[in-house]
């Protein structure tokens, strides 16, 4: 049989729809007869009815709204509205929402039982049935909506879960554990009469009933602790905002996917549950201060202290778990400038050894399965450094060219002059002239400037300051000592150079 309700806050239209046919002869069953809108609703979603001939106007709900909520969590109910005159307009306006048909008040037999084909024929194709087929089918698709209806208005708790995986586990395993996973959910909430649990394209969604605000977070900690005695695999958690209404469940899920990214950064969290809302690493980090503290990992490796550069990766790897807010291709991206930064600086001394493939280190930093992976990778990338270093600071003359060359990196802006490098050197300034010159190949002041024009070269091209201002940043005392330094490496003036590279690329 077809099963049918019938929803009408006037008990004569029902009465009347009742005695219009012979519904028995048709194959049709009334399961249910509604004066309100919500009882209404309720009943499609527990009695999965295949067709619903419902008021326009009714109170708890209208007809337009319950067509809402049941489209909204997958119920294809075939419905037929009625309505008054008045409703006109209204009830024709409905259909875009996926009404099979409308009727007007006082329903006349022949336009009844035409709907009532016409919904026949949108079920399931004439027969009882493929009717019974598509309401077996709908079972499935309601997810246990009706597990939720409770005689009185509650809230909803739409919370995504997923699993933590290890490395070593390949697809078949996976598959295993996320069935684990649901069916410890499925059992749990069974038990405890906390929610529902299903899944929507192969993701598990949990609806807790009734439990709001931080009743929900307490009551996903606690699923969270008994999934991992249950599965022996830590589960992750995003809970939702709570809503009033079925029909904002799947988007309340779609916001909580969108924050499914931090399931790679799972292991870095005390207990991997977060609201939708939540600032999930606290703590202060900026741009700058990553860059303060890939410059601290460089002077780590040439001091050769490898329990700093240890502490100065965990300090970056903080910086990032704030920063990247759940972005895995973020993480990858603060990662590798940090190797990018510590091999332009062992360019920049001339220090011999491998050079990273930033096309490959990206990519292999990608196959990660979590953030710890991927920290523990980059950790390996970093002592690389210090034995590109220690190979030249062997030598107790290139051990000191060194020191002196990084000091000048880091402070080719200054009024650095001999005397100032050879104190730091702990050299005599005589002496430490002719050693640079040997030991470089360019006397002090030569190559001071280069470094500074090079510094300069990079705030001609990527900012529009005037040449007076580079000079002062890049450390020249006036604008005519750093035309001078320029000319002499390039046999052109810097405004020259400028404007001759930006024409060429095409900015006038």
């Amino acid at each position: 049989m077809i099963r049918m309700i019938l929803a009408d806050d006037e008990p004569v239209i029902t009465r009347g729809i009742k005695k219009l046919l012979d519904w028995k002869a048709l194959g049709i069953e009334i399961v249910g007869e509604y004066e309100d809108g919500r009882k209404a609703f309720e009943a499609i979603v527990r009695e999965k009815p295949e067709i619903a001939l419902l008021d326009i106007s009714m109170p708890g709900l209208s007809g337009v709204e319950i067509l809402k909520e049941c489209r909204a969590i997958g119920n294809g109910i075939s419905v037929i509205f009625i309505s008054g005159f008045q409703d006109f307009e209204y009830a024709k306006a409905a259909l875009q929402y996926g009404a099979v048909d409308y009727l007007l008040k006082p329903v006349i037999r022949e336009e009844l039982l035409r709907a009532i084909e016409k919904s026949i024929s949108v079920t399931g194709p004439g027969k009882a049935g493929n009717l019974e087929t598509g309401r077996n089918k709908r079972n499935i698709e309601d997810a246990g909506y009706e597990r939720l209806i409770e005689n009185e208005e509650t809230v909803y708790v739409t919370v995504y879960a997923d699993i933590v995986y290890k490395k070593e586990e390949d697809a078949q395993m996976r598959k295993l554990i996320h069935f684990s996973l649901f069916s410890f959910l499925e059992e749990y909430l069974n038990e405890t009469r906390q929610g529902i649990v299903f899944q929507k394209n192969n993701r598990i969604v949990m609806v807790l009933k009734g439990i709001e605000g931080g009743k929900a977070r307490e009551v996903t900690e606690e699923i969270c602790a008994e999934s991992l005695k249950a599965t022996g695999h830590t589960a992750f958690f995003v809970i939702g905002d709570a809503v009033r209404s079925m029909g904002e469940i799947p988007g309340m899920f779609g916001q909580c996917l969108e924050r499914g990214g931090y399931l790679f950064f799972a292991d870095k969290m005390t207990v991997p549950v977060i609201n939708l809302h939540e600032r999930v690493f606290g703590g202060r980090g900026d741009s700058h201060m990553l860059g303060e503290v890939r410059q601290k990992l460089f002077d780590a490796a040439v001091a050769q202290n490898e329990e700093q550069m240890k502490e100065n990766v965990r300090q970056y790897g903080r910086l990032i778990l704030r920063l990247s807010e759940g972005k895995k291709e973020d993480a990858c991206f603060y990662f590798c400038s940090a190797v990018r930064f510590m091999e332009e600086r062992c360019e920049a001394l001339d220090l011999p050894g491998h050079k990273s493939e930033m096309k490959e280190l990206l990519e292999r930093s990608r196959e990660c399965g979590s953030f710890g992976e991927m920290e523990a990778m980059f950790e390996q990338e970093f002592e690389r450094f210090p034995d590109r270093i220690r190979a030249v600071a062997a030598n107790s003359d290139k051990k000191d060219i060194l020191k002196a060359r990084d000091y000048i990196e880091k402070h080719y802006m200054e009024n650095l002059s001999l005397n100032v490098l050879a104190e730091e050197i702990h050299m005599n300034p005589y002496y430490f002239s002719s050693f640079f010159k040997k030991n470089t190949g360019e006397n002090f002041k030569d190559y001071v400037n280069r470094i500074r024009v090079e510094h300069a070269m990079s705030m001609l091209l990527s900012t529009d300051m005037k040449t007076y201002e580079i000079a002062e940043k890049a450390g020249f005392g006036d604008i005519r000592m750093f035309n001078t330094a320029f000319m002499k490496i390039y046999q052109e003036t810097p405004g020259s150079y400028r404007k001759r590279v930006r024409e060429s690329k095409g900015d006038n």
